[in-house]
């Protein structure tokens, strides 16, 4: 029984959670074989981090009271246990486990913004989110009236007609408006990342 709680955690957990603290997005390793990746540089960084507290370990000296060395099972056991917590607890802060969210809202932490992505950046900002979802509506909403306007103008004649056109005009001008707004907040988000 011991066994099965030793190997994890000498062999996989300090890793996973460190590389979970260097790169909490995910698909930041790779956008196809992330957990892959994740969970191979987990088992090297856990062999990694293993040999470098055994050479803190053994750096410490002799313990006086028992004339013997500070790299023990004991040691060894607690130690890796803490940087465990650690690295887990810093990954947390950093936004790598957002299924903690579920467990508890106030467990839920943002991953870190991606600069060079306006959608990455969207997720965080979700004032700018809703603004751009209205305005993509409106534009949605006017297309179709331009679209029924067009219609409506080739089926009547006379004052329907010019009824129609005008109507046209003015969807086709509060479209330009609503695509200005749209390529503005765009050049607004752009020069706030870049």
């Amino acid at each position: 029984m011991l066994y099965l709680l030793a190997f994890p955690l000498l062999l996989f957990l300090p890793g996973w959670t460190l590389v979970n603290l260097l790169f909490p997005r995910r698909g930041e390793l790779d956008r196809e074989y992330d957990a892959l990746y994740r969970i191979t540089l987990g088992i090297v960084m856990s062999i990694v981090v293993l040999v470098l507290l055994g050479f803190g370990l053994n750096a410490l000296g002799i313990d006086a009271s028992s004339g013997m060395g500070y790299f023990t099972a004991t040691n060894i056991w607690a130690s890796l246990s803490g940087l465990t917590v650690l690295f887990f607890a810093a990954g947390w802060w950093r936004g790598a486990y957002p299924v903690l969210g579920r467990l508890h809202p106030a467990l839920k932490r943002p991953a870190p913004r991606e600069p060079a992505s306006i959608l990455g950046d969207l997720d965080v900002d979700k004032k700018t989110l809703e603004r751009f979802r209205e305005l993509a509506a409106e534009r949605e909403r006017l297309r179709r009236a331009v679209r029924d306007a067009d219609r409506r103008v080739g089926l009547h004649t006379g004052s329907l007609r010019q009824h129609y056109e005008q109507k046209r005009v003015d969807a086709q001008e509060a479209l330009r408006k609503v695509d200005a707004a749209l390529t503005r907040l765009e050049e607004e988000r752009a020069a706030e990342l870049y």
